[in-house]
């Protein structure tokens, strides 16, 4: 780098940090303070309910995608598991509906 470029790169540094608020540690915990509140306010702007046929669907789907991408054995299992506890579910319910 030469003197010009040494130079003119200390001037934009200083030009940049007069432009920059100096910020104290009390100044950043309460901006971060006051944007950790913010996430509070957030709530699903669709919250859409689905069935237990259309979970075990989903999971099924899931699971032959996942066999197709020859994952680990483990990892079927756990599929397996997800769509027999949704399956279990949507009987529980249509077996409550029947009585």
């Amino acid at each position: 780098m030469s003197n010009t470029e040494a130079l003119q790169w200390a001037a934009e540094a200083d030009d940049s940090l007069s432009r920059n608020e100096i910020l104290t540690d009390d100044k950043i915990i309460r901006t971060v303070t006051a944007e950790d509140d913010d996430d509070d306010d957030v709530t699903p702007a669709n919250p859409v309910k689905i069935s237990h046929s259309e979970a075990v669907a989903a999971v099924n789907n899931l699971l032959q995608w996942a066999e197709e991408q020859n994952f680990e054995a483990h990892e079927i299992m756990l599929l397996r598991c997800l769509r027999d506890r949704s399956f279990e579910l949507k009987i529980g319910t249509a077996a409550q509906k029947n009585h």
